[in-house]
């Protein structure tokens, strides 16, 4: 082996789907009999949740390098016409404000919601509480604006400009129950 060998092993990034932190990710997953797949040549897993108002599909990646997973849901609706997207990005800012957990974040061409949590952790196994947790918030998280976005994708002229978002994201009827997994 020479020494351009060597930079050249060096360079390249451990396989992060062979990490303990991709591992703890699978087994949380296990352990709670969620079911989910693995997305081919990279430390991502795919998972679809049941949840109070609509289905809630999310990734999860591992990043060992950074000792990281992030987790994240994306709508299935797609606002992308200007009045529509406006109030869904008002939706996203005024969401963010009570936020202590991850954030919404918007695609602004598709007029798309997602939702992203990601934890870094002191040691490269990661914390299966921690994992568990940051599931259950992007599933809490994405169910809970599920129905404005529904509500917005639905009004038209007036009706959509005089949506009371406010008003609306403290109905009590429009909270989501625990999700349930499939």
């Amino acid at each position: 082996m020479n020494s351009s060998d060597l930079s050249a092993e060096a360079a390249s990034p451990p396989d992060a789907r062979a990490s303990a932190l991709f591992a703890a990710v699978k087994t949380v997953f296990s352990t709670e009999g969620w079911e989910f797949s693995e997305v081919p040549g990279r430390a991502v897993i795919h998972s679809g949740f049941e949840a109070h108002h609509t289905r809630v599909d999310l990734h999860v990646q591992a990043f060992p390098e950074l000792n990281a997973i992030s987790v994240v849901s994306e709508s299935p609706l797609s606002l992308p016409d200007p009045p529509r997207r406006e109030r869904l990005a008002e939706l996203v800012l005024r969401t963010n404000q009570g936020l202590t957990v991850g954030n919404f974040e918007m695609d602004w061409d598709a007029g798309r919601v997602i939702f992203r949590a990601t934890n870094l952790f002191t040691s490269a196994e990661g914390d299966a509480e921690i994992i568990r947790g940051l599931v259950h918030t992007t599933i809490l998280e994405m169910d809970r604006v599920a129905p404005l976005i529904v509500l917005i994708s639905q009004a038209e002229g007036p009706t959509l400009a005089g949506l009371d978002l406010p008003e609306l994201m403290s109905r009590g009827d429009l909270l989501p129950g625990e999700p349930s997994g499939d």
